[in-house]
């Protein structure tokens, strides 16, 4: 069992509510505790507790785990007499010592909500902002307080990322305790499951609108996939608003969530496919270039493109998952992706990421570049200019920037069949196109 302490801030009116909440929460269990004393069963207690009025805003869960707390506490205690705040205050209150406003502090219990797998690790709170240091209480479907986690050991940052990625994908139960200062998270840690495939791995191709994935077996193709960010990306370069404008800021913090958001469902693609290897793009090198192609793909690429975002946080999920992320030399990689298959651009280049970073950076062959072939309806329409017998890769992509060839599969041309659907939400703005 596994326990991480963290203090929080919250707002004046949250703190209210967290306080009222701890007063119906310790009534019910000091309740639950006088009747299981007496005997009753738990169902019992449960229907008697209906009539309590003081109680109405706690909920269904948290009134549930208050009644099991009471009953624990009176299993634990049989044969000894429980003081509710300490026998130590309740002395000193009889001695007038301390108020009794004080004494009625030290009665309050912290709000503890068990955890529930198959409900993302808890009914009451929600995990997918750990990251950023909040954690969301859900008081009810409507009411939900954001809890502002403080400065804590990095040992402890680490358990909160694991606890954000394993209660996503309902892979971890965890409790939390909830008082006027802290926060207490406890999970059991988690069984060995089957090692990863040594043999599957995930390539990823990256650009300003497009990020694509795909998913192999050797070199068998298992799932491909691809998100869409040109809508956000879109808005932001046509709408000439300020930097400093609201409606700037709006989209460009909608763009970095989505981002952040399309790293957490890749690291869960490769989970659920028990995939070892993660293969990215290097492009660490890109905003130092000089595109020379305009302003506005400048500005695509060098001011709105959340690629280090996006690379910080995959590589941060999938290391929590035990598996390795390598960057690899993406040259001539589009090129050849659109030659070898028929899926929609960044899947072709992602398919190619994949094959290179496996052969030789795991199966270290040294095949930075497959065999000279093209296998894609490119090579009718190429049939004039390849009478030039090209013979290499390279030769083909001088070929093509001198001719400039269009070689890239638009989705219109793809001829493989895909289903779409918004990325996490109906209120995403990113579209994920799953291929056959």
């Amino acid at each position: 069992m596994i326990t991480v302490k963290v203090p929080y801030e919250t707002s004046e009116d949250n703190a209210l509510i967290i306080k009222d909440l701890r007063q119906q929460f310790s009534v019910v269990v000091r309740s639950a505790y006088n009747r299981a004393k007496e005997g009753t069963s738990q169902k019992d207690i449960r229907n008697k507790l209906k009539s309590l009025l003081n109680v109405s805003g706690l909920g269904c869960w948290p009134t549930q785990c208050a009644i099991m707390e009471g009953i624990a506490i009176h299993k634990k205690n049989k044969d000894n007499k429980v003081i509710f705040g300490g026998a130590k205050n309740f002395i000193q209150r009889i001695k007038n010592k301390i108020t009794k406003e004080e004494i009625k502090e030290k009665r309050l219990l912290p709000i503890n909500i068990q955890g529930e797998k198959h409900q993302k690790g808890n009914r009451s709170f929600n995990f997918n902002h750990l990251s950023d240091n909040k954690l969301i209480f859900k008081v009810n479907r409507t009411k939900h307080l954001t809890l502002e986690l403080q400065q804590m050991k990095s040992n402890y940052r680490k358990k909160l990322q694991f606890i954000e990625q394993m209660s996503v994908s309902k892979d971890l139960t965890v409790s939390v305790r909830l008082n006027e200062s802290y926060v207490y998270f406890t999970y059991d840690e988690p069984k060995e499951k089957n090692e990863l495939n040594q043999q599957r791995y995930v390539g990823i191709d990256l650009n300003p609108n497009y990020i694509g994935v795909s998913v192999k077996e050797n070199e068998t193709i298992l799932h491909t996939e691809c998100f869409d960010f040109s809508v956000l990306t879109n808005k932001l370069l046509t709408e000439h608003n300020s930097s400093d404008s609201k409606r700037f800021k709006y989209l460009n913090n909608k763009l970095k969530h989505e981002t952040i958001l399309a790293a957490k469902q890749i690291a869960l693609l490769a989970k659920k496919f028990n995939c070892k290897f993660v293969f990215i793009e290097n492009l660490k090198n890109i905003s130092k270039a000089n595109l020379d192609k305009g302003h506005t793909l400048n500005r695509l690429c060098k001011n709105l493109w959340k690629r280090d975002y996006f690379v910080q946080n995959l590589t941060k999920r999938v290391q929590l998952l035990g598996m390795k992320l390598f960057k690899v030399n993406p040259m001539f990689s589009s090129v050849i992706g659109n030659c070898q298959h028929s899926y929609f651009d960044p899947i072709n280049a992602s398919l190619e990421i994949a094959r290179r970073g496996y052969n030789v950076i795991i199966l270290k062959n040294k095949q930075f570049y497959p065999e000279f072939s093209i296998k894609t309806s490119l090579k009718d329409l190429w049939k004039k200019p390849l009478s030039e017998e090209v013979k290499s890769w390279k030769e083909l992509f001088k070929l093509i920037k001198n001719s400039k060839l269009r070689y890239r599969v638009s989705l219109e041309d793809c001829d493989k069949s895909f289903k779409v659907f918004q990325m996490d939400s109906i209120k995403s703005k990113v579209s994920c196109y799953q291929f056959a």
